[in-house]
């Protein structure tokens, strides 16, 4: 093994990820980034995570530039060991690296949607832009109306979101691709507007999962809102009940 994976290892062990960072580019700067791509194949997928995690589109790493589809894939599907709920940072690696080069984007995308866990990955990647994404695919455009299932005060009902994703996906509630209103060029954001349009065109079979995991998450989201605020009859009778033989028994000892 190469002593700088070696001594980046050591270096993330220790939270110095600058330095890990550092030990590895600098074989780009010495020997050119074929030979660092080639290298990165024997980093470990938690090591290489760890570096790119800390760098974005404003904040570049030469690892970013010449990682691999698959080198990638295999690392970022790690992502969900790390428990974070805001998914900014995801993003935000996710989007310096597939967009280096806009036409690999798709490679990236696929790559990563071919790896255990990665339908997940790519529905993290769009956390907070559920709706809008909904709204985008179902009506070709970005606004930001309510989706049917979302009442006035915008909290889901497990019903009305259930009945929806059974026709949601449906041929004449999917706009067929060459009537979007926008291609590609015109949502070239480098971010998920992007990202949703290429999946839709480019990566179908993880678009398809992608929407199934979203619509999973959401009606799992309403599904647990509405626990929440639902009061059980039986469970009431027998909480009431033991409260009422609490009582009795006080009375009983009072009168002893």
């Amino acid at each position: 093994m190469h002593p700088a994976i070696i001594n980046a290892s050591k270096l993330i062990l220790v939270g110095n990820i600058s330095g890990a960072e550092k030990a590895l580019s600098d074989i780009a700067d010495e020997h050119g980034d074929h030979a660092l791509s080639v290298i990165l194949e024997d980093v470990a997928p938690k090591d290489l995570l760890a570096i790119l995690r800390e760098y974005d589109s404003a904040k570049e790493t030469v690892l970013s530039l010449v990682v691999s589809p698959e080198q990638f894939a295999r690392a970022v599907v790690l992502d969900k060991l790390y428990g974070e709920r805001n998914k900014d940072k995801l993003r935000g690696m996710m989007n310096a690296v597939i967009y280096k080069h806009a036409d690999t984007a798709p490679d990236y995308l696929e790559a990563i949607f071919e790896q255990k866990g990665g339908a997940g990955i790519l529905a993290d990647y769009f956390e907070g832009h559920y709706e809008v994404a909904l709204n985008f695919i179902l009506r070709a455009h970005l606004e930001t109306t309510p989706l049917p299932f979302l009442d006035d005060e915008n909290i889901l009902d497990p019903e009305e979101i259930s009945a929806f994703f059974e026709v949601f996906y449906s041929s004449e509630n999917i706009m067929d691709k060459v009537d979007w209103g926008y291609s590609r060029t015109e949502l070239a954001d480098n971010d998920w507007k992007e990202t949703l349009w290429i999946l839709f065109h480019e990566v179908p079979d993880a678009f398809d999962h992608l929407i199934d995991e979203v619509q999973s998450r959401m009606l799992a989201a309403c599904q647990r809102a509405a626990q929440k605020t639902e009061i059980n009859p039986e469970a009431l009778d027998k909480l009431l009940q033991a409260i009422c033989n609490s009582s009795n028994d006080d009375i009983e000892e009072s009168a002893i």
